[in-house]
């Protein structure tokens, strides 16, 4: 079986963007942002036990976004394999399959702001209590 098509050309942002859809690519930066603007004002302002809680419970918000976009990309995918009565055309499957492996790698990589400032400010009110106990 020969094709004899021309690929289809996208720059990798564009195909990025594609595969998100509208939603996840609004979300998961909104989710971003939100999360880190969170994680600040925990870092800078939270006292006690619970503020540590707390950062463990925020920082993961935009990975949670790109699991859920994951399994919905993959039962995309097995629907549209379902659904067909014969063998389906691989970009039909390959639109849910890309939406499944894109969303957690964005969700990861806008996770990483967030993540360093927690762990940073995590280690800094460490430190600085560690200092307040010695002077005691």
């Amino acid at each position: 079986m020969q094709y004899d098509a021309e690929p289809v050309r996208q720059s990798f942002l564009s195909w990025m963007f594609s595969a998100l859809g509208v939603q996840y690519t609004l979300l998961l930066p909104l989710a971003a942002i939100v999360c880190f603007g969170l994680v600040l004002l925990i870092v800078l302002r939270g006292k006690g036990p619970l503020a540590a809680a707390a950062l463990v419970l925020i920082v993961h918000v935009p990975l949670l976004i790109g699991i859920y976009a994951a399994l919905e990309g993959m039962l995309a995918s097995y629907t549209v394999i379902a659904a067909s009565s014969s063998t389906p055309k691989p970009a039909d499957v390959a639109t849910g399959v890309s939406t499944a492996l894109v969303a957690p790698l964005v969700a990861m990589l806008l996770m990483v702001p967030s993540y360093a400032t927690a762990a940073i400010g995590a280690l800094v009110r460490a430190l600085r209590d560690d200092d307040a106990r010695t002077a005691k």
